[in-house]
């Protein structure tokens, strides 16, 4: 099993994470949560945002099928590559560059 295989973003608050497509254990509904940190976003559009969910920690959070995936229109958002320093979707968007001065992924 591939670890991070549905990765969507690097977290900007604690600089060590992937965000992921998960599903909660307990509520059933898909989120996006970082794997060091544990914030969780409801939508895509709020990752990284101050729009943290404010629920209790899923330390059982669930992996999406690829089927999950495809279902909810969510491929287009997965990390397909860490290329030439940037983080590439499915789509073709470029999401973030590594900036050597700051290090850290910031927008492009």
């Amino acid at each position: 099993m591939d670890k991070y295989k549905h990765k969507v973003d690097w977290c900007d608050t604690c600089n060590q994470g992937w965000i992921e497509v998960k599903r909660n254990s307990v509520s059933n509904n898909i989120h996006f949560r970082c794997s060091e940190c544990l914030n969780e976003y409801e939508k895509y559009e709020d990752i990284n945002t101050e729009k943290v969910l404010k629920i209790e920690v899923d330390r059982h959070a669930i992996d999406l099928s690829v089927e999950e995936i495809l279902q909810h229109n969510l491929w287009k958002y997965i990390i397909k590559e860490w290329e030439n320093y940037q983080l590439v979707r499915n789509d073709g968007v470029i999401i973030k560059v590594w900036s050597k001065e700051k290090m850290r992924f910031i927008k492009p």
